[in-house]
């Protein structure tokens, strides 16, 4: 999956400071066994948005995902913040994954040790 990430886009730059937090969400499986996040709003203190890759139950969301779509919209600008905070995590543990490994067993043979 790709998405943009847009400094111009103040929800993008929400969505970087959302994932930021990653640690601090809950995850969850659907019965197919998708997952789903629990991530902490921002602004009201212990509250938490059911976000998948593609819904959030926030009120931005429900109010964009009602609104007719623009002829030149795409479902990744109807996105809100924490779809996209979503996204970017799940592609950032993606690439961690594709990172070679570091080797247990290092090379000390140009260390000695003098007496």
């Amino acid at each position: 999956m790709s998405f943009t990430i847009s400094a111009d886009d103040p929800r993008s730059i929400r969505a970087i400071e959302i994932a930021a937090t990653a640690d601090e969400w809950r995850v969850y499986r659907d019965a197919d066994g998708y997952a789903a996040y629990g991530v902490p709003s921002q602004s009201a203190p212990g509250r938490f948005y059911l976000v998948t890759l593609s819904t959030c139950d926030c009120p931005d969301f429900e109010r964009t995902a009602q609104a007719p779509p623009a002829a030149a919209e795409s479902t990744e600008q109807r996105a809100c913040k924490h779809i996209l905070a979503v996204r970017l995590h799940r592609e950032l543990v993606r690439a961690q994954q594709l990172l070679p490994r570091p080797t247990t067993q290092r090379r000390r043979d140009h260390l000695r040790l003098l007496s």
